[in-house]
C-alpha cells in the first residue's frame, strides 16, 4: 500500500507540479501529456525526477505510461486509487465535498466493525494503550494544544484492539487522508475537549464489552464531525460563485 511518508520533499515538489499541471489544464481521461523531456524543461528539473513522479502517479492509477506512445492521464476520480487521494491531500489539494462525504460514509462503516472487534478481542494491554492515549490527550488539552496526533493515536489503538491487521492498514489510509482536515478541526480546543469526552465513553464501552453502546457512541462521534464538515462546505458554497470541479469537470456549486 502506498505510504506518503516515504516520499521526500523534493519528490513531493515535482509531484505537486505535475498534478497542478494536469489540474490547471483540466485534462480529461485519455488525454496525452507532454513528453518527459518537455515536462522536465517546463518544471526546471531533471528527467529522472519526472520519471519517478510519473511512476508514482502510474502506481496510483492517475497516469499511464505507454511504451512507444507517451504519458496519458487516467483521471483523479473513480479510476484512481484511495492512496491517490492521500497523496493529493498531502500536496495541498484537499478532497472535494463529495469525496469527504463518501470517505466518512465508508470510514463510519469500518469504525463500526472496529468497535465490534475491539469489544470482542481487546486485552489488558489494549485497554492500557487506550487509557494512556486518553491521559496524553488531557495533558495536551490542558496546555491548549491541538490533539490531532492524539486523536490519530486513539483511533489507531482502537482498531489495533480488534487484532485485525488488514482492517488497521485500511483505516490507516483513511487517517492519513483526513489528517489535514482533522488538524484544522482540532484547532478549536472546544472541539478537542468534546472529542476527548466521546473517546472516554468509547473506551468505557470497550472495557465493558458493551458492543451496542460502543457502536452507538462511535456513530455519534462520526456524525459530529460529519455535521461540522457539511456546515463548512455549505459556507464555502455560499461565499463563492459556481466553478468547475478540477477533478471531474462538473459544476461545484
Amino acid at each position: 500500500m502506498f505510504a506518503n511518508s516515504r516520499i521526500d520533499s523534493s519528490s513531493k515538489a515535482v509531484l505537486a507540479k505535475l498534478v497542478s499541471f494536469v489540474s490547471e489544464r483540466r485534462l480529461e481521461p485519455g488525454d496525452r501529456l507532454p513528453s518527459e523531456r518537455e515536462l522536465a524543461e517546463r518544471f526546471g528539473v531533471g528527467r529522472n525526477a519526472i520519471r519517478e513522479a510519473i511512476a508514482t502517479l502510474a502506481s496510483l492509477r492517475v497516469l499511464e505510461a505507454r511504451p512507444q506512445s507517451g504519458i496519458y492521464f487516467r483521471g483523479l476520480g473513480d479510476q484512481s486509487s484511495l492512496e491517490a487521494l492521500v497523496l493529493l491531500s498531502s500536496l495541498g489539494l484537499g478532497p472535494t465535498e463529495s469525496e469527504v462525504a463518501q470517505t466518512m460514509e465508508v470510514r463510519a462503516s469500518l469504525e463500526r466493525t472496529a468497535i465490534e472487534l475491539a469489544c470482542a478481542r481487546r486485552d489488558d494491554d489494549d485497554l492500557a494503550d487506550l487509557q494512556r492515549i486518553l491521559d496524553e490527550t488531557k495533558k495536551v488539552l490542558d496546555s491548549g494544544g491541538n490533539i490531532v496526533d492524539q486523536d490519530q493515536a486513539f483511533h489507531h489503538a482502537l482498531v489495533s484492539a480488534g487484532h485485525n491487521e488488514i482492517l488497521l492498514r485500511i483505516l490507516n489510509t483513511f487517517y492519513e487522508l483526513t489528517l489535514p482536515r482533522r488538524r484544522l478541526y482540532f484547532a478549536d480546543p472546544e472541539r478537542g475537549r468534546a472529542s476527548h469526552e466521546q473517546h472516554k465513553q468509547i473506551v468505557d464501552a470497550i472495557r465493558a464489552r458493551a458492543t451496542k453502546k460502543g457502536i452507538t457512541l462511535m456513530h455519534s462521534h462520526m456524525e459530529t464531525a460529519k455535521s461540522y464538515w457539511h456546515h463548512e462546505f455549505a459556507e464555502k458554497r455560499s461565499n463563492r460563485p459556481a466553478q468547475k470541479d478540477r477533478r471531474n469537470g462538473k459544476e461545484d456549486s
